[in-house]
């Protein structure tokens, strides 16, 4: 198991790591050496574990995939993040390879394809397992023409994505200060800052964005 690839499972289903786990259990090259239930204990363990790559779900609590993925490749920019997801919606692939992921397979796919992606990124390649290039341009051309208020996410920090979530699943101020380690009065400050890049007044039009841009199915 010396030259085994280190891999951190990602996903708030435990069927489904179970299941990964169970597969990868065939191939002794790959060794689970974590799990996460949500993206911040992701970035975390990944950081941790020294793992090689994550198999990342979008749809986590607390932090969302792509979000983790984000904060995960600037920590540890040599760890490789494979999305392993029920997400079909191409325009969130645009905002997942922005982040830096080396793959995308749907969980409705063949869990094959799990496999081919691990070992084509194992290997430093990429794997897509429902994406052409013609549908990533197309895709490209239509985010250039998106409605100013989709826009306004992309200038959102990571911080501001943060409460973002947050915000859409329910958490009051001084939870989300908790939770992020700031004070309220800052928590407040990055509020703000949302709802006006966003151009929205309320945290109900702020949930409709984050489950637009699926941070949350709140």
């Amino acid at each position: 198991m010396l030259n085994s690839t280190r891999i951190l499972i990602a996903d708030d289903h435990q069927v489904v790591v179970g299941g990964i786990r169970s597969v990868l259990k065939e191939f002794p090259d790959f060794e689970v050496v974590g799990e996460a239930s949500n993206g911040r204990d992701a970035v975390k363990l990944a950081k941790e574990l020294r793992v090689d790559i994550v198999i990342m779900d979008i749809s986590m609590p607390g932090l969302n995939g792509i979000d983790a993925t984000l904060q995960l490749k600037k920590k540890c920019p040599n760890t490789r993040v494979i999305i392993f997801t029920m997400y079909s919606d191409k325009e969130y692939l645009l905002d997942l390879l922005r982040a830096g992921i080396s793959a995308y397979v749907l969980k409705e796919d063949p869990i094959s394809d799990l496999i081919l992606a691990l070992k084509a990124v194992r290997s430093g390649g990429t794997y897509f397992s429902t994406m052409s290039p013609q549908a990533l341009f197309e895709q490209m051309r239509k985010r250039e023409q998106a409605e100013p208020v989709l826009n306004g996410f992309d200038e959102l920090t990571l911080r501001e994505r943060e409460v973002l979530q947050l915000l859409a699943e329910g958490n009051n101020v001084k939870e989300m200060a908790a939770k992020l380690g700031i004070s309220p009065k800052t928590v407040e400050c990055h509020k703000y800052s949302v709802m006006s890049k966003l151009n929205v007044r309320s945290v109900a039009e702020l949930t409709k964005i984050a489950i637009k841009k699926k941070l949350t199915t709140a």
